[in-house]
């Protein structure tokens, strides 16, 4: 997959967590500097979703294309943000 490949699936990613979100009923949740597609949205829209309870695991690994072993590194770092920083749904 080329670099623009990538690129494209992640952005088309970001849409699909965003319309699951808003089929929750909850986009009014996410702040407004997070409702524009970068790589770094994409990882707090799919926490939201993950910590929301709308996704599972294999959603996380799906949407953000990590291994399994990148995702564990990636909720290591996302439960340690929440204790510290809380989350969107607070």
């Amino acid at each position: 997959m080329t670099s623009e490949e990538h690129g494209a699936s992640l952005e088309g990613h970001f849409h699909q967590v965003r319309e699951i979100i808003q089929a929750e009923e909850m986009w009014e949740r996410v702040p407004e500097r997070a409702r524009e597609f970068s790589p770094e949205n994409l990882e707090g829209l799919v926490k939201f979703a993950y910590f929301g309870g709308f996704i599972d695991m294999a959603g996380v690994r799906r949407l953000l294309l990590v291994d399994k072993s990148a995702m564990r590194q990636l909720l290591v770092k996302w439960y340690e943000e929440v204790r510290e920083q809380g989350c969107w749904l607070c």
